[in-house]
């Protein structure tokens, strides 16, 4: 077998191909390719996969998606604005803001449930837990602002 770059390789044995007797055959050489694919998936891609589509969701992807016509962020003027003022539609990047809050929510969560892995290091696990406690309240805080600000006219 010749391997070559990546996952192909070509095959030693020539096979050939059907040809007309009165024409001469020119000296080429054709080699069967044989390509491989992982047979596993990698751990780290599921996650990833994952992760973004729960983002997807969190941000209100489907919404947007299913919503017409799309959302921007301006107002008639053309004034750039962040959140919309009708409690039942959202801005693309309104949803996109909350789900990325939303998602630093959860890893305060996961920093909390970190903290408790490794009782041996009380200072790791008192630093896990109070980025943990402040990604929480942050993402709280900024959760509510904006749907203060979503409900009120003044903002």
């Amino acid at each position: 077998m010749l391997e070559v770059k990546g996952t192909f390789r070509l095959s030693t044995t020539k096979f050939k191909l059907p040809w007309l007797p009165l024409l001469r055959r020119p000296q080429f050489i054709f080699y069967r390719i044989k390509i491989s694919i992982p047979k596993k998936i990698p751990v780290s891609l599921i996650y990833t996969i994952i992760l973004l589509g729960v983002l997807f969701v969190f941000s209100g992807g489907v919404y947007d998606w299913v919503d017409q016509p799309y959302a921007r962020g301006a107002d008639a003027n053309g004034n750039p604005l962040l959140i919309m003022r009708e409690q039942d539609r959202q801005f693309i990047l309104e949803g996109l803001v909350a789900g990325i809050v939303m998602f630093m929510g959860a890893l305060g969560l996961y920093m909390l449930g970190q903290a408790t892995t490794d009782p041996h290091n009380v200072g790791r696990a008192t630093s896990y837990q109070t980025i943990g406690i402040i990604l929480i309240v942050l993402s709280f805080i900024i959760i509510q602002r904006m749907f203060a600000c979503k409900t009120d006219k003044e903002c």
